[in-house]
């Protein structure tokens, strides 16, 4: 009955089009084959997909048809892998919220090479970052807060030729290591790691190359300050927020005087 329905939409142009159900109660039973065929021949701006339990094989026909949607929204959805990307997709805003990812689908979203901001969020599953994104030059925001990650090595690693990315926010998050090696992110403007365990700030200074950065939050992440060059680097910083954490001695002061602004 969907699927006959979405048909019948042929030819319209939609500013917005919302497909699915409200409230987790009503969830549909699963997402079938080919459902969204019908929207082929529909044009829109923005496409809402909204709590289907289960996926028919982790579907390869969900982006068949709203690859030329500049915004597509995945809603407290039953999705465990991205779907498969079609040639020239030109989404440019992606949101995944309430999905069921275990790990972050780096790869397969690297198809996407118009997107321009990605949010992946309240996934309580997504505990992995093992891919990396490679190739997205158009990517401005990254949103990967409100899921249960813990990963080493960032995060130069995880974003591989994304010149252009400006916003990351990795807030809410489990455990993240950082090793100082943001040399792949270096245009990096807005960093949020707030309510996030971190190991590395403090000890050394990690922000060294963020030298375009201009907001920081790193509040509740139990980073013990114990050396006066922890924010070394950090040149254009206009806001820096750390509530919730420790300053081992004088080291509050010795950072501050290492701050331009």
């Amino acid at each position: 009955m969907m699927q006959t329905s979405l048909q019948g939409l042929a030819g319209l142009q939609v500013s917005r089009l919302i497909v699915g159900e409200f409230r987790d109660s009503d969830k549909l039973q699963d997402f079938e084959r080919g459902l969204l065929t019908g929207l082929c021949q529909v044009q829109m701006e923005e496409f809402v997909l909204i709590c289907f339990r289960e996926f028919e094989d982790d579907t390869d026909t969900l982006f068949n048809c709203i690859g030329n949607v500049s915004t597509v929204r995945l809603v407290d959805l039953g999705l465990e892998e991205i779907s498969q990307v079609p040639a020239r997709s030109k989404v440019k805003q992606l949101e995944c919220k309430k999905c069921s990812f275990e790990d972050v689908p780096a790869l397969k979203l690297s198809l996407f090479k118009e997107l321009r901001v990605l949010r992946i969020t309240k996934n309580k599953r997504l505990k992995n970052f093992s891919q990396n994104f490679e190739g997205l030059t158009n990517l401005e925001v990254i949103d990967l807060s409100e899921n249960r990650l813990t990963f080493s090595g960032c995060c130069s690693p995880q974003f591989q030729n994304c010149p252009n990315l400006k916003h990351l926010n990795l807030s809410f998050n489990s455990n993240i290591r950082l090793t100082g090696d943001f040399a792949n992110v270096k245009n990096l403007l807005y960093l949020d790691l707030q309510h996030t365990t971190l190991f590395g700030p403090g000890s050394y200074p990690v922000f060294l190359s963020l030298q375009k950065l201009i907001y920081l939050d790193i509040s509740h992440t139990k980073t013990e300050v114990k050396s006066q060059c922890t924010f070394c680097g950090l040149n254009s910083l206009q806001v820096l927020k750390m509530a919730g954490n420790s300053f081992e001695g004088n080291k509050l002061a010795g950072n501050f005087k290492n701050l331009s602004h």
